[in-house]
């Protein structure tokens, strides 16, 4: 699995630089950038705090992405409740992303699990623009042995 922090809102505010300006004051780097209209995501800002951790923050672009926000779980993380996809949505987000990294993640997140995960994704994989099933199917063959 990879280390960094993404986020996901549907909140196109986050582009505007003013929004970040305390971050910017404490010394992170902020690059927000809009995506184009055939990116998969809206767009996406890139913060680089003081201490050097990194992190995303993707605007969702799709209607599916928006479902993964209200299905998410509230989980306890370092003393903040977040938000957090379940495993299938987050294997559907990762899907999306289409990276190498990302797809290896896939492959990482189905080593638990799998028959379970395999059945929610299938329910949902229909959902997800721009389409993503071919890469999905692969990967399911490809970890099914």
């Amino acid at each position: 699995m990879t280390l960094d922090y993404d986020f996901l809102t549907p909140d196109a505010r986050v582009l505007e630089r003013e929004v970040w300006k305390v971050l910017e004051e404490r010394g992170a780097t902020i690059d927000p950038r809009k995506g184009d209209f055939d990116d998969p995501i809206a767009g996406v800002v890139h913060i680089t705090f003081a201490d050097g951790v990194e992190a995303d923050v993707l605007l969702a672009k799709w209607k599916w992405e928006l479902e993964i926000i209200k299905r998410s779980e509230r989980l306890d993380v370092g003393g903040s409740i977040v938000p957090v996809p379940i495993t299938s949505d987050l294997i559907l987000l990762k899907l999306a992303a289409g990276g190498p990294i990302d797809l290896q993640d896939v492959v990482s997140l189905l080593a638990t699990n799998r028959e379970s995960l395999v059945r929610e994704v299938d329910d949902k994989i229909d959902q997800v623009l721009p389409d993503v099933s071919a890469a999905w199917e692969s990967l399911k063959l490809s970890t099914s042995e």
